[in-house]
């Protein structure tokens, strides 16, 4: 205790034994302090060193130490250091600032070693004198509002994810639904469209191939250059068509059981690399897929196309081949120029190219080709240089 200074007396009435005591009225010595003793909330009473002078049974209860325990020490008796260093920290503030102290949440730590939270408020209590000679604490236990609080808190984090989930699901359904439908109308314009424009083509084509019988002792230079720009461009125009009708008739499969490496040559000996670009080829000989086999040769072919047309002139490019259960994993990677990520974001979508010549369908028409077997076809990035492509087709007997 600090000599000199007023001290708040506070009598404690025992009431043990109820039946002899005089009867409890207001106007009672004591009443106020039995009143106080039995109020649910925890009470205190601390003086100037941080000791406690009073306590009511809430508070005991809350703590889990007997009250005989409690009076005449301090929080650094029976709580964690660092609880300890705050409440003595708020009981300063309060004694040195004269003012009411007002903690919304602090940790404490019972003698069971629970943890509850605290709201608590600090007043300061003055003598006739007018100085601060104690401060009285009023706690309420808010641990189960807090839980709840933390359960909404997550509930609610639970239910934004899903919305957000949801959102994003229907977005891509109806995506995927727009994308489905252009599709069905491309597909019914290319069947119709590819006979009409074909015909003219092919009288062209005859044409060509009469003019030069008819001029091949006669014709110079530059007549049989223009001719075979001629032959040229009749045979981009019919490829054009071939993708526009492989697109528009992808029928249901007729699959088999198939090597892997079969298809992997049967697409490469279709897209034709030239002499100029390296071919790297490592497929496990033993895969086999379940899938229809020109279909699945065709998707292939189609990915390899659109890796040499990417390297231009010269490159390298590499076909790879293992298993990936359920599915055979075909890797296509070229040392192309890349893809931006303004490429990336219509990659898959029809009439959508940079090229200067083609329709963008030969992506398209290798993901449903794809797709039609039970397996998809993805871009799945780079190593620093070029683009890959993953082609993934059912493994035999999955």
């Amino acid at each position: 205790m600090r000599a000199g200074r007023n001290r708040v007396k506070i009598r404690v009435v025992s009431r043990a034994h109820p039946a002899t005591d005089p009867p409890l009225t207001p106007d009672a010595p004591g009443f106020l302090e039995e009143v106080v003793r039995h109020v649910a909330h925890p009470v205190f009473v601390k003086d100037r060193d941080h000791r406690w002078v009073w306590v009511n049974d809430a508070l005991c209860e809350l703590v889990g130490h007997p009250r005989e325990a409690l009076l005449g020490r301090t929080d650094h008796d029976f709580f964690p250091a660092e609880q300890a260093d705050f409440f003595h920290l708020k009981d300063r503030q309060a004694f040195e600032g004269g003012v009411t102290v007002t903690i919304e949440a602090e940790p404490i730590t019972d003698a069971a070693h629970r943890t509850h939270v605290l709201a608590t408020t600090k007043v300061p209590l003055r003598d006739a004198s007018g100085e601060i000679t104690h401060l009285v604490g009023i706690i309420h236990d808010i641990t189960q509002l807090k839980s709840v609080e933390e359960k909404l808190r997550l509930s609610n984090d639970d239910l934004e994810r899903r919305v957000e989930d949801r959102t994003r699901a229907l977005r891509e359904t109806q995506h995927a639904l727009l994308r489905k439908e252009r599709l069905v109308v491309l597909g019914q314009l290319s069947g119709g469209l590819a006979h009409q424009i074909r015909t003219p083509l092919t009288t062209i084509s005859n044409a060509v191939a009469v003019l030069r019988r008819k001029l091949a002792d006669t014709a110079d230079d530059e007549i049989r250059e223009v001719l075979r720009i001629l032959s040229e461009e009749v045979w981009e125009a019919n490829r054009i068509i071939t993708d526009l009708l492989d697109f528009a008739r992808v029928r249901p499969p007729t699959c088999a059981l198939l090597p892997v490496a079969a298809l992997v040559d049967g697409a490469l000996a279709a897209a034709n690399p030239g002499p100029d670009v390296t071919v790297i080829r490592e497929v496990r000989e033993e895969l086999l897929a379940w899938v229809d086999e020109r279909q699945t040769r065709d998707a292939i072919a189609n990915v390899v196309r659109n890796a040499l047309e990417a390297m231009g002139v010269g490159g390298r490019l590499t076909v790879r081949a293992v298993a990936a259960p359920p599915y055979a994993s075909i890797c296509v990677e070229d040392t192309g120029p890349g893809l931006s990520s303004e490429a990336l974001v219509h990659l898959f979508e029809p009439l959508v190219t940079t090229k200067a010549l083609g329709l963008g369908l030969g992506l398209t028409t290798a993901r449903a080709l794809i797709e039609n077997q039970g397996g998809d076809l993805r871009y799945a990035g780079s190593d620093g240089e070029g683009a890959r492509f993953e082609i993934r087709i059912p493994l035999s007997g999955t």
